[in-house]
């Protein structure tokens, strides 16, 4: 009887620490992943300078960086490189379900700058590369103004300050606007006739402010950005390190068996 209690409680001991082990370990390695590469920045007119203006900010997850006044200004941007902050994900993005993105900004209760967002994939099947985005197409990821606003790629928006009542606090799509960040689905991708782009991936986000209005006292809007994360960038313990865990116990187990056998 007590040989038999004592294999009851070393299996029990096993299979136990081998279940703590493997928490441990999922817990260990789940990590997030953060948008890494600096495509370009074209900084249009601003009241902000410093730090700022420093677009490696939006890289590290600490200080943020203006982007400055909606312009389509020659002088500030082209058509090719429009005023505003290109990032990238060095790992292409997958479209899971529900909100993909997070982009974090520097926005108050009461006082936001909206950014509009574009997307686009990487076509060679790799992530992001510094300048591999100029061979790619580009997609809004529609607001849920956007029928009431129309689109920012073609006209800066009319915001107004006091906010006028299609910008209420909660509108969605726009980078800056919700303290605690703005959440994106990069099935809200569009194309220039308001037709669903259907991507699979991304690896490439611009990101422009989408208003020249006066802000009053404030001055003038500029979307700031401190960071744009991938929300399903997540990894845990792959399969095979479980089953490993797993097979420590039966050997425990077997070498129990061995013993009372003996």
């Amino acid at each position: 009887m007590m040989k038999r209690f004592c294999t009851f409680l070393m299996v029990m001991v096993t299979f136990g620490m081998s279940s703590l082990m493997l928490r441990s370990v999922e817990a260990s390695t789940v990590t997030s992943i953060y948008a890494d590469v600096l495509c370009y920045y074209e900084q249009g007119i601003q009241t902000h300078g410093g730090t700022w203006a420093d677009p490696t900010n939006a890289l590290n997850q600490t200080d943020g960086v203006s982007l400055g006044w909606y312009s389509d200004n020659a002088a500030q941007g082209t058509n090719d490189r429009p005023v505003g902050l290109m990032l990238g994900f060095s790992t292409s993005i997958a479209n899971g379900s529900g909100n993909d993105l997070k982009i974090m900004g520097n926005p108050m209760s009461s006082w936001y700058e909206p950014g509009y967002v574009e997307v686009a994939m990487e076509s060679s099947g790799t992530g992001a590369i510094t300048d591999g985005w100029q061979d790619e197409t580009f997609y809004l990821l529609k607001p849920s103004n956007y029928d009431l606003v129309g689109d920012p790629r073609t006209n800066a928006l009319s915001v107004g300050y006091p906010y006028n009542g299609n910008w209420s606090k909660g509108v969605t799509g726009y980078a800056d606007v919700a303290v605690g960040g703005d959440f994106m689905d990069i099935d809200w991708a569009i194309d220039l006739d308001g037709n669903a782009a259907n991507l699979d991936d991304i690896a490439y986000l611009r990101i422009r402010t989408a208003t020249d209005d006066s802000a009053g006292m404030f001055g003038n809007f500029s979307t700031e950005v401190n960071y744009v994360e991938a929300l399903n960038g997540t990894s845990s313990v792959p399969v095979p390190a479980a089953v490993w865990l797993l097979g420590s116990g039966l050997v425990g187990l077997m070498g129990v068996r061995k013993k009372t056998a003996a």
